[in-house]
């Protein structure tokens, strides 16, 4: 139970993440926020690397859900990761989610979106 506190505590986003209404088909969001899950809570806290990572998969699910263009990018990377025999299956999909928001934060101001105004 402290663990979950502290967890909560770590995490501003947990529930709105949790509670993120995707398309019945949308079988990448389900298993994203499956893995933020299973993650934020088997991390140990007490090691302030774990804390860094489980604050910034925090950051980074939160943006997949405001940003429809971030979750699009996510969603057609996502399934270029592969994990090797006898690697920990969580921390491989954190680290490539991790990487995939460090690429677009450094690409997105060269990517110029037009809008049209109605």
């Amino acid at each position: 139970m402290k663990n979950n506190r502290e967890v909560i505590r770590h995490c501003p986003h947990f529930y709105t993440i949790i509670n993120f209404e995707y398309y019945g088909n949308d079988v990448v969001s389900e298993k994203l926020i499956e893995v933020y899950e299973k993650y934020i809570f088997a991390c140990d806290m007490n090691i302030p690397e774990n804390v860094n990572k489980v604050e910034k998969l925090d950051t980074i699910l939160y943006k997949y859900i405001t940003d429809y263009s971030f979750r699009e990018q996510v969603k057609s990377d996502i399934t270029k990761v592969r994990v090797k025999r006898g690697e920990n299956v969580l921390d491989v999909v954190v680290s490539a989610i991790i990487n995939f928001f460090d690429n677009y934060e450094k690409y997105k101001c060269r990517k110029v979106q037009v809008t049209r105004w109605i």
